[in-house]
């Protein structure tokens, strides 16, 4: 009986110890949008590795949790416009680390990553949106 016991505690705390083991290494994605007055009443669409993760505004900012790794993020313009993503900018999310990456539109929709210092200037001026993609 004693043996039994000692069976299922094990097999027990191999299954939670697994769970745990499993979990992924996670990084901060910082998506910034202050692009000025050209175009400031559309909203953008962001793509992090081409899926749809938020519908963001000017003068706002959005958090997302991302995996350990390499990503791609590329922006759309909303409203009237031809759809089309800027080109995939490549950036690596390290385990506990925060990218920062802003839009540009000069002739055209960019991404580029910038440095910390540079973000909290431009996101302190703006407003954080946690719910990105309201339900349709």
């Amino acid at each position: 009986m004693k043996t039994i016991k000692v069976l299922i505690y094990l097999i027990f705390f191999f299954s939670i110890s697994q769970k745990a083991m499993a979990q992924e290494k996670m990084g901060q994605v910082y998506i910034i949008r202050s692009t000025g007055y050209e175009g400031s009443l559309i909203n953008y669409r962001v793509y992090i590795d081409d899926k749809l993760v938020c519908k963001i505004k000017n003068k706002q900012f959005s958090i997302h949790d991302i995996a350990v790794g390499d990503h791609t993020v590329s922006v759309a313009s909303g409203g009237i416009s031809t759809g089309k993503k800027s080109q995939p900018l490549k950036f690596t999310v390290e385990e506990g680390k925060i990218n920062y990456i802003q839009f540009n539109r000069a002739g055209k929709l960019t991404c580029q990553e910038i440095m910390k210092s540079s973000a909290e200037e431009i996101y302190k001026k703006a407003t954080r949106i946690d719910n990105c993609l309201p339900k349709e």
